[in-house]
């Protein structure tokens, strides 16, 4: 068995060592075992879309040596990060459409790229409902990774949950079957993971109606906390840097799911166990009643909860037990049919269903397990009763039915956990032998090797990135226009095409035909001399056959300019000036400008403010239909930085602070000239944040021109301003200052 440690680094000053990953090769007996069930024609099909489907996990999760394994049929995808292998539904590979198997491959590619839970305590994993909680959690944490690492995942993940969302559906079906009722906690789980889709499709949150108020409660309480932790994973560049990166994202989410989400899940957890306990109970009297042959009804109630019921309540708890009895014997003579007749032929074997009816497989108590009993069939007082007497029974009965319900309980999470794409739990006992085994093995080898790296604080990274207060509102806003205005910046580009076109002719003879003149020196050779450098050469005693004193006429490329287009984006700016809002002409402007600029192969960036700042193109970015459809997100900072209850601007106008970034951003840039444009309506309500004293736009101004050879192109406010005012004034300045 050969250990592979992937992206290995030089080491720092305190190397954090990377989690090694133990390859198994493809178990080709077991996979021709899986194959054998289905026709030549299907296992073609199958080989040919599990090789396509490996190369995408290989890019996604960046290991080229990790096995893409073919599972039973119908037992769904996972990535089991114990053994390193991913292992895809042959099923699914018939029936599913390509961008359906896509997607699903690019999740597990993304738990394999980013999901770590090695630094999770043992006694936590434990603790019910603790695994489901992580991954209901986890697998929008990976979607949003693979989403926004590569775009065009979001559109099959948009396409693959809208199909595929039975999987809760499934869920509650196995609950009625194996425990009676819908633990609040898989209620909980899926919430959180239909508010995250919600969210990424632009949707406000909307609870489900069929949510019981006490899980309600827990994922209004939680919400924030579990999109703050959906969040918080790698940029691709930063996963690509290191592990020790990917890792630490990982334990901040992990975190605030254990400092913030699990106390008031761990809440329904514990209604939950209490409803376990009930049903639990509930067996145990269908267990004493079918050892009774011969008994009436009701013969299996203990006196003590008999003597707590009223007529009517034990009449209802007698006939749900009997109910619960009576299914289970026709559920146990169907399966019996099932398998007398699967068995083939005439030959009637020994306990055939006429002799059965004393046997112990069919009526003995130790062989009868009992069903459960829907307890949403049973009134609450007699709920509440039936807990009462829980409480009253000794302490080892009480513990005992703790422990059984305990044991429902984790089974039932373990399905679960099965259902969901993105298997992130791991089994506990198993991980404690690898732990211990490891531990040997370091005493035996004598490895005194210290876990290195800084403790991580609940929610705050120690790369700044990371601790950006805003970071994550940014990314939920990202995620969410994308989807929402895509259709916003083609409608409003129709309108000004002509503007454009224009424009960019007009800039054409600024940026280019006029530089044609321009001479540059410093060559051997050209077609005039710089007389004073030449001097200046001859001061120095410069042979003139090594003289860099002539000069050659070039016709400079166009990205020999750098521009800054700085938007504002504030409250303010959704306010009337004349018949139009502000943002509407500012918004033209922005896509005159851009078209334009980009056109004449300028290199620009696009930044808008309010007390944060918000990208929509970077430097040396082409303009996309993706950066297209982000502009389109403006209208929507307007309408957020602005309270829709009571009118007033929540968040204000920094422009001083932002004018500082955006200038320190263009002033890194290797370019001959460079511009400034900052559109805003100069109304000021500086945050907290960023306080005037510190960042006086005057001043902030000021010190650009000192300090910097950014150039400024000032046309005041944009206030009752037209789109074609704003062009032409612009179009001024950048003759003026070049």
């Amino acid at each position: 068995m050969e250990k592979f440690r992937p992206n290995p680094e030089i080491p720092r000053e305190e190397p954090t060592p990377e989690p090694e990953m133990i390859y198994h090769a493809l178990d080709r007996k077991k996979e021709k075992d899986v194959l054998a069930e289905f026709t030549p024609e299907q296992q073609v099909e199958i080989r040919q879309k599990q090789q396509i489907l490996s190369s995408l996990a290989y890019f996604i999760g960046k290991d080229f040596r990790i096995p893409v394994e073919l599972n039973q049929p119908g037992a769904g995808w996972h990535w089991d990060f114990k053994e390193n292998v991913i292992r895809i539904d042959p099923k699914d590979l018939l029936e599913k459409p390509m961008d359906y198997l896509r997607f699903v491959i690019s999740h597990e590619g993304g738990h394999r790229r980013i999901s770590r839970t090695d630094f999770i305590p043992l006694e936590e994993w434990k603790q019910p409902g603790f695994a489901f909680m992580m991954n209901a959690i986890e697998d929008p944490r990976d979607n949003n990774f693979v989403a926004e690492s590569y775009p065009k995942f979001r559109e099959q993940m948009v396409l693959a949950y809208t199909q595929d969302l039975d999987f809760e559906g499934k869920a509650k079906e196995k609950a009625a079957q194996k425990l009676g009722y819908q633990p609040r906690f898989m209620q909980a789980g899926f919430e959180y993971i239909k508010q995250w889709f919600r969210e990424v499709q632009g949707q406000e949150m909307e609870m489900s109606d069929d949510l019981p108020d006490e899980v309600k409660a827990v994922v209004r309480a939680t919400i924030e906390q579990a999109q703050d932790s959906w969040w918080r994973y790698p940029s691709r560049e930063e996963a690509e840097e290191s592990e020790d990166l990917i890792k630490k994202y990982a334990q901040v989410s992990y975190e605030i799911n254990r400092d913030k989400i699990w106390p008031e899940f761990k809440k329904l957890i514990e209604a939950d166990m209490e409803d376990q306990k009930t049903q639990e109970l509930l067996k145990d009297m269908q267990k004493d009643q079918q050892g009774q042959e011969g008994s009436e009804g009701g013969q299996g109630l203990p006196q003590e909860l008999k003597d707590k019921l009223t007529p009517d309540e034990q009449k209802a708890l007698e006939e749900a037990i009997k109910k619960a009895i009576e299914d289970a014997k026709k559920e146990q003579e169907e399966k019996s049919k099932q398998e007398t007749g699967g068995k083939g032929g005439d030959k009637k074997e020994e306990g055939s269903p006429s002799d059965q009816t004393g046997t112990p497989e069919s009526g003995s108590a130790e062989a009868f397990t009992g069903k459960p009993i829907d307890l949403g069939s049973l009134p609450e007082g007699l709920k509440q009763k039936i807990k009462e007497y829980i409480d009253s029974l000794p302490e080892d009965q009480q513990k005992e039915i703790a422990e059984k319900a305990e044991a429902s309980i984790k089974e039932f999470e373990e399905a679960l956990n099965e259902e969901l794409q993105g298997k992130l739990s791991d089994d506990p006992e198993k991980k404690a032998q690898r732990e211990e085994i490891e531990r040997e093995q370091k005493e035996k080898n004598g490895n005194q090797q210290s876990q290195g790296g800084a403790p991580v604080r609940t929610g705050v990274l120690p790369k700044e990135p990371l601790d950006t207060d805003n970071l994550r509102a940014y990314r939920e806003r990202l995620q969410r226009e994308i989807n929402k205005d895509e259709n916003t910046y083609e409608q409003y580009r129709s309108e000004v095409l002509p503007l454009i076109d224009d424009l960019e002719a007009d800039l054409r003879q600024i940026f280019i035909d006029r530089s044609v003149t321009k001479w540059k020196g410093g060559f051997k050779s050209g077609k005039r001399i710089d007389i004073k450098k030449r001097i200046q050469e001859k001061a120095k005693d410069v042979p003139v056959m090594e003289s860099h004193s002539w000069q050659r006429r070039e016709r400079p490329d166009e990205k020999d300019y750098a521009i800054s287009l700085l938007v504002d984006l504030s409250g303010s700016m959704r306010e009337k000036a004349g018949k139009d809002r502000k943002i509407d002409e500012t918004f033209k402007s922005v896509i005159v400008l851009a078209e334009a600029l980009n056109r004449l192969g300028v290199n620009l960036e696009v930044i808008g403010f309010n007390d944060d700042v918000y990208e929509y193109q970077n430097f040396g970015q082409p303009i996309s239909k993706e950066i297209r459809e982000h502009m389109g997100g403006m209208f929507k900072e307007v309408e957020d930085s602005c309270c829709k209850s009571c009118g007033n601007e929540h968040s204000e106008t920094d422009l001083g602070w932002a004018t500082k970034i955006a200038a320190e951003r263009l002033a890194i840039q290797k370019a001959t000239k460079k511009l400034m444009v900052v559109l805003t309506d100069w109304k000021l309500a500086e945050s907290s944040k960023h306080p005037r004293q510190q960042f006086n736009p005057d001043k902030i101004k000021k010190e650009i021109l000192e300090q910097t050879d950014v150039i400024l192109l000032d046309i005041g406010s944009i206030a009752g301003k037209t789109v074609e005012q704003v062009i032409e004034e612009l179009k001024v300045l950048i003759e003026k200052n070049l």
